[in-house]
């Protein structure tokens, strides 16, 4: 039998002899579109998880800084010459210097609709906060090797504390649980999408199971290997049309709903914008992965199954 391309017309038979196999088996479809679109949610779950964790330690990223609190008897000129010292270093954006005075200043406009935090500073005998310097680095990366250059710097002792290591602490921690939820994200993705390819096989070989009379009178009157194998392949991928159909349906009030929940905790980041935003692309990464997932069950079955 020839592989010859089917005609325009032929390529409408060969559709509407797929879809009439997809309405057919009506419960062994609803179960292979039902796995499908939930691998998909998975999957489209996953990339919206992927962009608000690289938003959120962005942000983090962007706030994140150096700062450097010194003794209390530490004086003015020793604070400065570290600044100079940093100002020159090559990992360094930009260095500003808090003095104690300022320090105070800055705590009372904090909290100057808070009379007893007031009435209690005004009790004090001294300035007890500390001279510091906030340091911003060119890049995120290089804030370790800053606090490592503090450390070793001449004038360390004046130095009280470094406050690196507790933003760093937090920074690597949400890095992590972004990696976890990730590789979790995907392992359970993969392995919707086995199951997937499983019930839609099934669903093929049980159609051609079905089909076997029929295609036996086709190979006899000579027909094409495009013919036969055609309308299978295009079941397969009606499932997965109507699984990334079912996804982009579920998705779009799930973003919706899980976006003002998230709004609480970091109002600059918008899932449900971003999904509106790249809605285009979504919808052709979703239709093309439902129809690849399909497709592809469809053809290991008709490889096993149908000998043509």
């Amino acid at each position: 039998m020839s592989d010859k391309l089917p005609s325009s017309q032929s390529l409408k038979r060969i559709v509407s002899s797929g879809w009439v196999n997809f309405r057919r088996n009506s419960f062994m479809s609803f179960g292979a579109t039902g796995v499908m679109a939930l691998a998909l949610l998975v999957f489209s779950g996953l990339i919206v998880l992927n962009f608000f964790t690289s938003q959120v330690v962005t942000f983090l990223d962007e706030k994140v800084d150096v700062s450097v609190y010194f003794q209390n008897d530490a004086k003015e000129d020793q604070i400065l010459e570290i600044k100079s010292d940093l100002e020159e270093f090559g990992n360094v954006r930009t260095v500003n210097y808090i003095s104690q005075d300022q320090a105070l200043e800055d705590f009372k406009n904090r909290h100057r609709n808070d009379q007893l935090i007031q009435d209690s500073i005004v009790e004090l005998d001294s300035n007890p906060l500390q001279a510091s310097l906030n340091v911003k680095a060119v890049d995120p990366s290089q804030y370790a090797s800053i606090a490592q250059f503090l450390e070793g710097n001449a004038l360390k002792t004046v130095i009280d504390k470094i406050s690196f290591y507790e933003n760093e602490l937090a920074i690597n921690r949400i890095r992590g649980i972004s990696n976890t939820f990730s590789r979790g994200g995907l392992g359970v993705t993969l392995l919707l999408a086995m199951v997937a390819v499983l019930v839609t096989f099934n669903t093929i070989r049980l159609t051609i199971y079905n089909k076997r009379e029929e295609i036996e009178i086709m190979k006899l009157v000579g027909a094409t290997n495009w013919h036969i194998r055609g309308p299978f392949l295009v079941e397969g991928g009606f499932y997965g049309l109507f699984a990334s159909l079912l996804t982009l349906a579920v998705f779009y009030p799930s973003t919706y709903f899980i976006s003002n929940k998230l709004l609480g905790f970091a109002p600059d980041i918008n899932l449900f914008n971003h999904y509106l935003g790249n809605i285009g692309q979504m919808f052709f990464i979703v239709i093309g992965a439902g129809l690849l997932i399909g497709v592809f069950s469809s053809f290991i079955a008709i490889r096993k199954h149908l000998k043509v």
